[in-house]
């Protein structure tokens, strides 16, 4: 896909958003992930990370800090951090995702705790031997 077009056209849509619904708006929130996702696409790790945070920030004030959307994003910023060799940071969201997968009961073959199990066992092996 061309995913630079998309960036561009997603950046018009928040705007026009943040317009109509103002900018903590939910459906203000799921766009800039839609950029995030397309950011990560282009290997923009900086702005991926840039734009799930805001995406995040609406996120915990829409639905509330233990949201599954909420630990979604934030086990995404983990597994981008720990690309970029920031473990102690990707260590940090990876706990706290952790912990809103724990608290919305997830199953224990679930999908999103199999993921979380192969990151965070990559987060740790960068946190000791210190890369």
């Amino acid at each position: 896909g061309n995913f630079s077009e998309g960036v561009s056209l997603y950046k018009q849509v928040v705007d026009m958003q943040k317009i109509r619904y103002g900018s903590e708006h939910l459906t203000v929130a799921i766009t800039l992930s839609c950029l995030a996702d397309a950011y990560e696409k282009l290997r923009n790790v900086k702005g991926a990370i840039k734009t799930y945070e805001e995406a995040l920030k609406i996120r915990i004030s829409v639905l509330g800090k233990s949201h599954l959307d909420v630990g979604r994003l934030m086990h995404k910023l983990g597994r981008l951090a720990s690309s970029r060799k920031d473990y102690a940071i990707a260590d940090i969201y990876v706990m706290r995702a952790s912990e809103i997968y724990a608290s919305n009961k997830l199953q224990p073959d679930h999908v999103f705790l199999r993921e979380m199990a192969r990151d965070n066992a990559d987060i740790q092996a960068g946190l000791a031997f210190g890369k």
